[in-house]
């Protein structure tokens, strides 16, 4: 899969939406944050590889002047300044007129324009934009963000976006704050990942030397370049003119005006998507880890939950195969008893002797004759008689084990909620239609099955059956075999015990090879339409599973877009 800056995004969006998460290897919430995280920096990515602009973004602390120092840079009160804290709500960028934007990559940010260059404050979920004439700033956006250390998540979050936006970042510092937690953390990153940047401390006093705060950070493992630190003194009554006038700032503003020369717009965008992209890279690694880590685990969870299919389906086997036997013989055996009688010859002269000895007894009522069979009453009267009750238990048992042995400790985990939905576990009318469904099928069969014999004997091979009884039996006893567990003992039977009472012209009859065959089929019919109801609850829970497991199309997807990272980085 190749990426283009005009389609991949909206086939890497799909596939992160795509990739869902049972909870079997990481916990929902760390999880969506890593995802939610590589999502947010995606979007960066691609955006910025979709604009030309270079993009400068002020960050700091509660307190530390931002704004006042933004302001100087952008040459006008864009951002309101005061002793309030925080005074910057949300993000302000200052934009040349004539720049392209574009469509923003993030929807909690309603991108917002301004007419009104003077004293914005922002305001949460708002990116605001402020317009300009400037030559110089023709081809950057600068922008102004809310307090690193703000109590607002959203606004840490807005100053999370902004960073991974920034080919240059400009971290603002106070002499009390620059050691703090939060502010060191950030400016960590910045180094480590080797952003462009500029270090301004402000409101600095005059026993504070370039190299205190040199040494602070060599202490951190973090090397500060000489050529961007610069030390804004405190003053008194602090305005945006008296920052712009301090020989410090100025120093800065001419770093600041030579990095972002129009001559070094492309090499230094250029470095700034390697690092964007080697970054990202290190993410991508990460989140796809997890989710193949996760497939592996929905397949040995597949394939645990197929081995508790397995002993349910042996205990199904078990339990009722010889109910099955008791109620299904004596129909079995009629059937196949009409097919051979219908080849007796002595059987209309023998009917006629029996009517005439029992007319008298018919007569007086003591002997009724016998009504026609009806053979659809009698499939109905043995389903009827079908006991679910062992396949109940045998249901109940595999649903137990599943949550047993195969929920996640995580009640949070997608996974143990799904397993557990009231719409998983086949009820017990389900269960009693689907084995009447069965039964039915295996009944239609049956009915097919014995006219087809009736209608397939051949005259030459009528002999054969009127001689050789033994056959009849051998019929019947093959179906009880089947139903009590197995075909192995007929066939021994057909070719060793009964195979010298059979006839050279028998034994070439329908019959031996017939009733293995259809004893074969039975046995084969019986055991799968029973299973096939275990196996339906079985894949209730097995396409939950699937559907909380990534597709392969998602992770190739990501993969694709690692791959391209890897040509950027190189």
């Amino acid at each position: 899969m190749t990426i283009t800056s005009e389609h991949f995004p909206e086939q890497l969006e799909s596939a992160l939406k795509d990739v869902p998460h049972a909870g079997l290897t990481m916990a929902v919430p760390e999880f969506d944050r890593l995802k939610r995280s590589l999502q947010r920096e995606c979007a960066a990515f691609i955006y910025k590889r979709a604009t030309t602009l270079l993009w400068a973004v002020f960050v700091g602390g509660t307190g530390t002047g931002k704004s006042l120092c933004f302001n100087a840079l952008c040459g006008a009160d864009i951002s309101e300044t005061g002793v309030v804290r925080p005074k910057t709500e949300g993000p302000i960028v200052f934009v040349s007129e004539s720049s392209r934007i574009g469509t923003f990559p993030f929807d909690d940010l309603e991108l917002q324009r301004h007419d009104d260059t003077q004293g914005n404050s922002g305001a949460q979920g708002r990116f605001s934009v402020v317009e300009h004439e400037r030559h110089d700033f023709k081809h950057v956006a600068v922008v102004d963000t809310p307090d690193l250390d703000s109590l607002e998540i959203a606004n840490r979050h807005v100053a999370e976006v902004f960073y991974l936006l920034a080919d240059i970042i400009i971290f603002i510092a106070s002499q009390e704050k620059y050691a703090d937690a939060v502010p060191s953390h950030f400016f960590q990153r910045v180094y480590r990942e080797g952003k462009p940047y500029f270090l301004l401390i402000n409101k600095a006093s005059p026993e504070l030397t370039n190299d205190d705060v040199i040494r602070f950070f060599h202490e951190q493992r973090v090397n500060i370049a000489a050529d961007r630190l610069y030390l804004i003194p405190y003053m008194k009554k602090v305005t945006r003119d008296r920052i712009a006038g301090n020989s410090q700032f100025a120093a800065f503003e001419a770093a600041f005006a030579d990095l972002c020369n129009p001559l070094n717009v492309s090499s230094l965008r250029l470095e700034s998507e390697r690092h964007a992209a080697a970054a990202l890279s290190k993410k991508v690694d990460c989140f796809l880890g997890q989710v193949l880590r996760e497939r592996t685990a929905a397949e040995d969870w597949l394939g645990a939950l197929e081995r508790l299919y397995e002993a349910g389906g042996s205990e199904i086997m078990t339990g009722l195969e010889q109910h099955y036997a008791r109620t299904s013989r004596g129909h079995l055996q009629r059937e196949i008893r009409k097919i051979f009688t219908k080849y007796d010859i002595f059987r209309k002269p023998r009917g006629y002797v029996i009517r005439f000895v029992t007319a008298p007894l018919r007569l007086f009522g003591i002997m009724k004759a016998k009504a026609a069979h009806d053979h659809s009453a009698e499939l109905l009267k043995i389903r009827r008689k079908i006991d679910i009750t062992p396949i109940l238990l045998v249901m109940e048992r595999f649903n137990r084990q599943v949550l047993e042995n195969l929920s996640p400790e995580d009640k949070t985990a997608p996974l143990y909620r799904e397993i557990r939905s009231a719409d998983i576990v086949m009820t017990g009318d389900e269960i009693r239609a689907r084995i009447e469904e069965e039964q039915e099928k295996l009944a239609r069969w049956l009915d097919e099955t014995f006219a087809e014999m009736a209608r397939g004997i051949s005259r030459t091979k009528e002999w054969g059956i009127y001689t050789t009884a033994i056959l009849w039996g051998i019929l019947i006893v093959s179906f009880e075999i089947v139903l009590g567990g197995g075909i192995s003992i007929l066939e021994a039977a057909l070719d060793s015990i009964f195979a010298p009472f059979v006839t050279k012209g028998s034994a070439e009859l329908f019959a031996s090879r017939e009733i293995k065959k259809i004893a074969s089929e039975l046995d084969e019919r019986y055991r799968r339409g029973l299973l096939s109801i275990l196996t339906d609850q079985k894949d209730r829970y097995a396409e939950r599973a699937l559907l909380l497991t990534a597709s392969s199309e998602a992770v190739d997807a990501i993969r694709a877009f690692q791959h391209e990272l890897g040509e950027i980085m190189v």
